[in-house]
């Protein structure tokens, strides 16, 4: 989660909700703030949305999870969270986290509760299991004639981390995300072709067939042809296309965009070229 051995201090400082307790959460509680821990890639083809503004989840910006704590710590820790001198303290409110299968909110939605700003009141809740545990109460509460398709909060798909790519409902409905390429209505998921990049985009099939997928026109320029053309790369960092700075920028902010690991290293090791180790051992 990007903090080495991190355990919450108390396992039970949130709340933590069963399928059925999340929905009807959702259209009771007033003030709920139904937050997205996933990646934002995995957010493209499918995420909850508010019953009540009828607008999706707050989906987080972040590419890989170990920039959770940064983004708790940029956003949900503001001095201004509670009101600027003079103004009205905000509503308390009901943060409901979910993942794709429970597993990140374990770990993130208790340490976002011990870390952000918060009002007395404030509360926290994770939704247990997951939007898989949340998709099979649907299908089983459909199977039952209890609810329609429709109702379920969650619209698109689940982005999983194998073969399967993702899931949805037995009776799945529209795709909410659109072809990187053409712009039509899809939710299959591709990568861009650029060696070292590989950012997920959704590409349809005919576009994966009959065009070249690239995340942004920088990336291409960088890599004119396609990694399955390309010769093989020498170990360098990659470097990093116009979109992905872009994103990171409206993240972070100018001039606070994190090295990756590759480039820290590199950075690191050419700081200390030229030097001369003086030290000297003692023999005693």
């Amino acid at each position: 989660m990007g903090v080495t051995n991190y355990s919450p201090k108390n396992w039970d400082s949130i709340e933590v909700l069963s399928p059925a307790e999340f929905h009807a959460r959702c259209y009771s509680e007033p003030n709920a703030l139904l937050l997205d821990v996933r990646n934002y890639y995995e957010s493209r083809i499918g995420y909850f949305i508010n019953p009540k503004t009828g607008q999706p989840a707050l989906r987080p910006p972040i590419r890989r999870f170990s920039q959770w704590p940064q983004y708790v710590t940029k956003y949900m820790t503001r001095s201004n969270d509670d009101g600027a001198p003079g103004e009205e303290p905000r509503e308390a409110r009901q943060i409901l986290t979910f993942c794709t299968g429970g597993i990140r909110c374990e770990k993130g939605a208790r340490y976002m509760q011990e870390n952000m700003s918060r009002q007395p009141a404030d509360k926290v809740a994770t939704l247990q299991g997951g939007i898989a545990a949340y998709l099979s109460w649907i299908n089983e509460e459909v199977k039952q004639g209890r609810k329609k398709p429709s109702d379920s909060l969650f619209k698109g798909r689940n982005f999983v981390f194998d073969a399967r790519g993702s899931t949805a409902l037995d009776e799945p409905l529209e795709p909410v995300s659109k072809c990187h390429e053409c712009e039509r209505a899809s939710d299959r998921l591709s990568k861009c072709r650029s060696q070292g990049c590989h950012l997920v985009l959704v590409i349809c099939p005919l576009c994966e067939v009959s065009k070249d997928p690239r995340c942004c026109q920088s990336c291409l320029d960088m890599h004119p042809q396609n990694a399955e053309n390309e010769s093989p790369p020498e170990k360098v960092p990659s470097a990093i296309c116009k979109c992905e700075k872009e994103r990171e920028r409206q993240l972070w902010g100018e001039g606070s965009r994190k090295l990756p690991r590759a480039l820290k290293k590199k950075r690191d090791e050419s700081s200390t070229t030229g030097k001369v180790d003086i030290r000297a051992k003692l023999i005693c």
